[in-house]
């Protein structure tokens, strides 16, 4: 009895069915719903497509540093581009010049101050003296932002800091009492690097740091660059070699002020 119930009913939904399929708007409706529906699908494909093209790595965020997680960290430039060199004092009143960078184009009085005696030899200082009136010692900064390629203790110039900042440029800072960077580190203009100490090269300078600032690994006079970016001598170091040329001083000229002329050392030689 059942069965026929059933018969019954699906021959009556599909005498139904085919009625309203003789009926003119429906097959139309059907198709205009299946395009509606293939056309939206496809525009879905296409913005999704666009996403992924505008976005390389999807799996990122861009947003917040939260965002990024908790150990992400800006990166610091090498040198800040509107930096300028400054000494490598904390404050400059407290310290005087003490050895001054030996200048082909200085007066020989000024020569004579910028030699260094070590080993009865008189040596050519290749960068600049800094200690205070007292004699105690003080910290030593970096000059300008950068990163430490050296920071070790030498024998004969005692600890050294090495600072890179970018178009071949270096900073030296050397008889430094103590360490507080290590190389590879990041440092920014002021930062204290240690402290004024001795060191077995210039011991007539007692308590103090010596500094240099080198171009290709050439020292160049720093008071020629105190208050300029770094962009600055590459141009001014052209400019020099152009202009000057580089002459020893005359044996003669040592002896007259009393300095045997035997026991100065050549420009070729450097501190270290």
């Amino acid at each position: 009895m059942r069965e026929e119930n059933q018969s019954s009913k699906l021959a009556k939904m599909k005498a139904n069915l085919q009625k309203q399929m003789k009926k003119r708007w429906v097959l139309p409706a059907v198709y205009l719903g299946l395009a509606a529906l293939v056309l939206s699908t496809v525009i879905w494909l296409q913005g999704s497509d666009e996403i992924v093209k505008d976005d390389p790595n999807p799996n990122v965020s861009q947003g917040t540093e939260t965002d990024l997680g908790p150990d992400f960290e800006e990166a610091l430039p090498v040198t800040t581009v509107n930096e300028v060199f400054k000494k490598p004092v904390l404050n400059e009143e407290e310290v005087k010049i003490i050895g001054h960078y030996f200048d082909f184009n200085a007066t020989e009085e000024e020569q004579q101050g910028a030699l260094v005696l070590y080993n009865n030899t008189y040596r050519h200082n290749k960068g600049i003296d800094f200690a205070m009136e007292s004699g105690e010692t003080f910290d030593v900064v970096a000059a300008l932002s950068g990163t430490v390629v050296k920071a070790e203790k030498d024998a004969l110039f005692g600890n050294q800091v090495y600072i890179e900042h970018g178009n071949n440029v270096i900073t030296v800072y050397q008889s430094l009492e103590g360490l507080k960077v290590e190389e590879g580190q990041t440092v920014k203009q002021g930062e204290v690097i240690g402290q004024a100490g001795r060191n077995l090269y210039n011991q007539d300078a007692g308590i103090h740091v010596h500094f240099e600032i080198r171009h290709d690994g050439v020292p160049v006079n720093p008071n020629d660059f105190f208050n300029q970016p770094v962009s600055a001598i590459p141009t001014a170091d052209k400019e020099e070699e152009e202009a000057v040329v580089e002459e020893p001083l005359e044996d003669d000229d040592l002896e007259e002020d009393g300095v045997d002329g035997n026991d100065v050392e050549e420009n070729e030689e450097t501190q270290s």
